[in-house]
């Protein structure tokens, strides 16, 4: 089984290759790279039959880089690597062509469990947490609209990129990001980026 782990983290590599040994019983040949850039270029050289993606990479990342290796390599099992835990991101990756999402913090119990379903050929997602059943979930707050251009906004984009991106006028981006962050009780859009990591929503 030819594996791409892309992780810009050489000790997570490392124990995370020794864990994949011991729950697949398969010849692994493993190609890890410490950037998104640095998979795509394999990804463009040859197949893999799994991709292991951390979406919190330097560079490109979150779900643009994603998106990247599930037009590189339609055909592997595209599975996100995230110390990022929250239903939000986990769904929005899974919609973006993720065929499992696996939290850094799973123990080897739970990575066992994880990639037997994916080797399978089933879909994996961590169970949600007690956190997100509560009314601070972004669904509770923001309007679906608003929740994207938060999306966008954590990515680094401009009104006017953003505008392109989700087919709006600037002036309703502006309409949207203030909403939203009158909503959320902040003043700034970096406050709003903030909050979005700290609660884990992209």
């Amino acid at each position: 089984m030819k594996i791409l782990f892309v992780d810009d983290h050489a000790l997570f590599r490392e124990g995370f290759k020794l864990m994949l040994a011991r729950c697949w019983d398969l010849p692994l040949e493993i190609i890890e790279v410490a950037s998104a850039e640095s998979g795509l270029d394999a990804a463009a050289e040859q197949a893999f039959d799994v991709i292991f993606l951390d979406m919190g990479l330097p560079g490109l990342g979150g779900i643009d880089s994603l998106r990247a290796f599930r037009l590189a390599q339609p055909d592997a099992s595209l599975v996100v690597i995230s110390a990022t835990e929250g239903a939000q991101v986990v769904r929005q990756a899974m919609q973006c062509g993720a065929q499992g999402y696996i939290p850094k913090s799973a123990d080897s119990g739970v990575l066992r469990e994880a990639l037997a379903r994916i080797l399978d050929g089933e879909i994996y997602t961590p169970e949600p947490s007690a956190q997100h059943d509560t009314g601070d979930t972004l669904e509770a707050l923001l309007t679906p609209r608003q929740a994207e251009v938060l999306a966008e906004l954590c990515a680094g984009r401009t009104n006017r990129e953003i505008g392109d991106y989700l087919a709006m006028s600037e002036d309703t981006v502006r309409a949207h990001v203030t909403a939203l962050l009158k909503r959320l009780d902040l003043r700034s859009r970096t406050e709003a980026v903030l909050l979005a990591k700290r609660r884990g929503w992209f």
